[in-house]
């Protein structure tokens, strides 16, 4: 066996288990949040944000590339996992230019 690939299969299980969860705790999280914050304004808020995320993961995944990537010697061409790969990309730099113009806004409106 090759030095490269020796704890490859333990780096992939455990990824997966933390992605589960990782996963599993936000869900709980936004529902024990919305469940103890009811009838108040953060819960408006809350819910705003889960449309808002679940919009931008939609509209980026639908607007994702499906255009065939070269990947160790060969082509990748798997049109789901391309539009997933590409989803998580430009969502992850969505959100964080939300988030900082966010805090821009929230620190000169003091």
């Amino acid at each position: 066996m090759d030095e490269s690939t020796l704890f490859v299969d333990v780096v992939i299980v455990a990824m997966y288990v933390l992605l589960a969860v990782t996963l599993g705790l936000s869900l709980w999280s936004a529902c024990h949040g919305v469940k103890t914050h009811q009838r108040q304004r953060s819960t408006r808020i809350a819910y705003g944000v889960a449309a808002g995320v679940g919009l931008t993961l939609l509209l980026t995944y639908l607007t994702g590339s499906t255009r065939p990537l070269p990947s160790n010697g060969s082509l990748f061409a798997d049109p789901f996992w391309l539009r997933v790969a590409d989803m998580f990309i430009r969502s992850s730099i969505l959100i964080v230019i939300a988030c900082s113009v966010v805090i821009v806004i929230a620190k000169f409106r003091r």
